[in-house]
């Protein structure tokens, strides 16, 4: 199993069993650790690692971001230390304050560890899931690890697929969890951590972004931007440790724009920042990203991608994501791992200035819906019966919630693709939506606002199941490590404390990192319409495109599979192209081919 997953940690690699008794049975216990060695890169920092006694072991991928403080209030507290890396401070952490240690770690981290005094393993994943762990019983035995491809290497892995799965794939592009592609393995969820004891589970929350945060919001614009000034300073300061070359991801937006414009300041050496541009104008963000980089003065490296290169890494993607995923902008992502990877081992990004300070669109779309929710019932339900008569689209899709205003299920019809009719028509199986774990976070969220609301709920489903397994298998497919400032736990908590008029102030959407990246960088420089980090995927692969479709979603193939109906597929094509034209369906089309490529590279070869 350790050794599928070397690409995520090429420098060492370690493995621990373990026999034990408990309650008058036998067990075996087994660790695996590939390691890319970032703090203290000799031998001392080599894993899975046990304390000085034996009796607590621990696998571990991430990093704890506070670990010098916490080192010394142990050190404090009489603990002693072999090695300089954060490793042995979750150890000593662990034996200092048993699970309580997770509220003390700030960082992004997923780790497996035992607990021989109690015969109790502990794994964790990190508050905002940047860190993935995946687990599932095989024929009694408890298996998890980093990525699924290493559960396939057990001998007992079922690859039975689960059908609700695939069909909140074929709405989003992505699995949400805690569900996975396969029916037996699920994702521990961020902020949870799962407790073995005596050949039971338990799973319990340590953190969660739902939960109210203490004291009151600014009560000014500019008091706000000040406090997030000093916020993302000391969060990105406590990123820049490294004892490998470090440097980070620029687009030339507001997010990753800030990020540089803070490392600036508080390296004591030239700082590297990376960037890539395609042929397409219209999809080019290179010279935004020049721009910002000659004004901080960096040391820029720019790679211009060709078609080909793109089309390459397109047919690799089925290796590289061990779920089906079909974010286009795993392509650029992958390109911009690979190029970075060559120049240093650590990179910080700007990922999560969206989901935290209201950049997607389709805030604005709930927004301007929200009027409505003031109508007469009466009024609303005939504005309900008359949606269909509007041309196919989000907003079609979304006014047919007007019957019984519910916000939730209008903020997740804004960011969903096919109606419940046509998904169960392709898989046939009927899928929940909104997804359940969207509308749990959406109506349990206490922040002021609707708006508010989907963006928190995006943040718990959107963010780790998109973003950030886009970074991580892109990022980690090459040994290179990715850290992300924006979703420090302090600023996330800050963020959503915030009304939406600081949010949007001037009509501004992330107004106070904007105002923070104004003090470092011209607004000039930064102010265009949103971008994203996206391709033309529809021009990029228009010959893969239709050879793909012919080959991957032939109807005699479709039966042969039994995963996807032959009607089905040509209902979704037709009902994406009447909701959003091209593309709508490019993007329908890219989730059917997207799956069946992984389906035959993990299933019929």
């Amino acid at each position: 199993m350790a050794r599928r997953l070397v690409h995520r940690g090429p420098d060492d690699f370690g493995t621990w069993r373990h026999g034990f008794a408990h309650a008058d049975r036998d067990y075996d216990l087994g660790l695996g650790h590939t390691r890319l060695a970032i703090l203290d890169v000799s031998s001392a920092g080599h894993q899975p690692m046990s304390s000085a006694d034996g009796r607590v072991t621990v696998a571990y991928n991430g990093e704890i971001y506070n670990f010098r403080a916490l080192r010394r209030e142990l050190a404090a507290r009489g603990h002693a230390f072999r090695s300089q890396c954060d490793t042995e401070v979750l150890i000593e952490g662990y034996r200092a304050w048993k699970e309580s240690v997770l509220e003390h770690i700030n960082g992004m981290f997923s780790f497996a560890l035992w607990d021989e005094d109690r015969s109790r393993l502990l794994l964790a994943r990190d508050r905002l899931g940047i860190k993935p762990l995946y687990y599932g019983f095989t024929e009694g035995v408890l298996a998890f690890a980093s990525e699924i491809v290493a559960l396939r290497a057990h001998g007992g892995f079922r690859a039975v697929l689960d059908r609700i799965a695939l069909g909140e794939f074929l709405r989003h592009g992505y699995v949400p969890g805690p569900r996975t592609i396969y029916s037996g393995v699920r994702k521990l969820m961020p902020g949870e951590y799962l407790v073995w004891e005596g050949g039971g589970i338990r799973i319990g929350t340590f953190w969660s972004l739902t939960a109210p945060e203490e004291g009151p919001p600014p009560e000014t614009f500019d008091e706000a931007v000040d406090t997030l000034e000093g916020l993302l300073g000391e969060a990105v300061e406590e990123r820049l440790i490294s004892d490998v070359p470090l440097g980070a991801f620029l687009s030339g937006g507001v997010d990753s724009s800030a990020v540089v414009g803070f490392m600036k300041e508080r390296s004591t050496g030239p700082v590297r920042t990376f960037s890539i541009g395609f042929e397409d104008e219209a999809f080019d963000e290179a010279p935004h990203a020049r721009r910002v980089a000659d004004h901080l003065k960096t040391v820029h490296v720019e790679l211009r991608v060709r078609t080909a290169e793109a089309r390459e890494v397109a047919r690799e993607l089925p290796g590289l994501y061990d779920e089906p995923f079909a974010d286009s902008s795993a392509i650029p992502t992958v390109l911009l791992s690979r190029l970075t990877r060559e120049h240093v081992t650590v990179a910080l990004s700007g990922d999560g200035g969206d989901e935290l300070f209201g950049g997607y669109e389709h805030y604005g779309k709930l927004k301007r819906l929200l009027p409505l929710m003031i109508i007469p019932g009466w009024l609303r339900a005939r504005i309900g019966d008359a949606a269909p008569m509007l041309p196919e689209g989000r907003l079609r899709n979304a006014l047919r919630h007007l019957r019984n205003f519910d916000a939730a299920e209008v903020s997740h019809s804004l960011t969903s693709g096919g109606s419940d009719e046509t998904i169960e028509a392709l898989c046939r199986v009927r899928v929940p939506t909104p997804h359940p774990v969207y509308l749990e976070t959406f109506r349990n969220a206490r922040v002021s606002g609707i708006v508010q609301r989907a963006m928190m709920a995006d943040a718990r489903v959107y963010l780790p199941d998109d973003i950030l397994v886009k970074v991580d298998r892109a990022s980690m497919s090459v040994g290179l490590e990715v850290r992300v400032p924006l979703l420090d736990r302090r600023i996330a908590r800050f963020a959503y404390k915030l009304p939406q008029g600081m949010l949007s102030h001037e009509g501004q959407t992330k107004a106070p990192l904007r105002a923070l990246l104004h003090r470092r960088v011209p607004p000039r420089l930064i102010e265009r319409p949103k971008h994203g980090f996206a391709i033309p995927i529809g021009k990029l692969l228009s010959r893969e495109l239709r050879d793909w479709k012919e080959r991957y979603l032939e109807p005699a193939r479709l039966r042969e599979e039994g995963n996807l109906e032959p009607d089905g597929v040509s209902r979704a094509l037709r009902e994406a192209r009447e909701r959003g034209g091209e593309s709508e369906e490019t993007a329908m089309l890219w989730r059917l081919l997207s799956f069946q490529r992984w389906f035959e590279r993990h299933h019929r070869s």
